[in-house]
C-alpha cells in the first residue's frame, strides 16, 4: 500500500456485501483482497495476464482489449470471486460495446451463411486454362523425353508424339 492509501481511509476499500450488486471494478480488487488473493492467483485462474488483472481492477481501460475479450474478462473474474457480472458489464458497456447478432457474427459460422459471396474475377478463368495447358505440355515433354515408362503411355499417344 502507498502512504496516502493507509493515511487516508477513504482509499482503503472494504468488500461489497453479497447483496449489491458489483459495479465498479475496484469492487472486484476488494473482493480478491478479502479472500487475500494475488493478482496472480486471479490471473491463473481466469486465464489473462496479471498485468490486465491489475488494469481491470485499477480502471485503466486503455491497457485492454474491448469487445468480447473484456467481456469475457469481466464474467470470469466476477464468476471467480462469486457475483453477478450483469451490472459490473453494463457499467462497461462503452468499453465493451454492443453485441449485435450473437454467435454467428463472432465466429467462422458467418462463412458458412447463403449470404456470403465468393469473390469471383473474371480472370480467373483464364488462369486456370493457362495452368492447364502449361501440365499438358509438361506431361508431353516427359512422355516425348522418355521420363515416364513406355507400358504407362498409351499406343496413340506415343504414335503421335513421334
Amino acid at each position: 500500500m502507498t502512504e496516502s492509501e493507509t493515511v487516508n481511509p477513504l482509499f482503503r476499500e472494504s468488500p461489497p456485501s453479497p447483496t449489491e450488486p458489483v459495479v465498479a471494478t475496484s469492487s472486484l480488487r476488494a473482493l480478491r483482497l478479502a479472500r487475500n488473493w494475488k493478482v496472480e492467483d486471479i490471473a491463473a485462474r481466469v486465464k489473462y495476464t496479471p498485468r490486465q488483472i491489475d488494469a481491470l481492477e485499477a480502471g485503466r481501460f486503455e491497457d485492454l482489449p474491448r469487445g468480447l475479450a473484456l467481456r469475457g474478462m469481466v464474467r470470469s473474474y466476477a464468476r471467480l470471486m462469486g457475483v453477478d457480472h450483469a451490472a459490473l458489464e453494463a457499467s462497461l458497456q462503452q468499453y465493451i460495446g454492443p453485441m449485435q447478432g450473437g454467435i454467428a457474427n463472432h465466429t467462422s459460422i458467418r462463412a458458412l451463411s447463403a449470404t456470403h459471396d465468393v469473390d469471383r474475377r473474371p480472370g480467373s478463368v483464364g488462369w486456370l486454362v493457362l495452368i492447364l495447358a502449361v501440365v499438358v505440355v509438361a506431361c508431353a515433354v516427359a512422355v516425348w523425353q522418355g521420363l515416364v515408362p513406355a507400358s504407362l503411355v498409351p499406343e496413340w499417344l506415343r504414335s503421335a508424339l513421334r
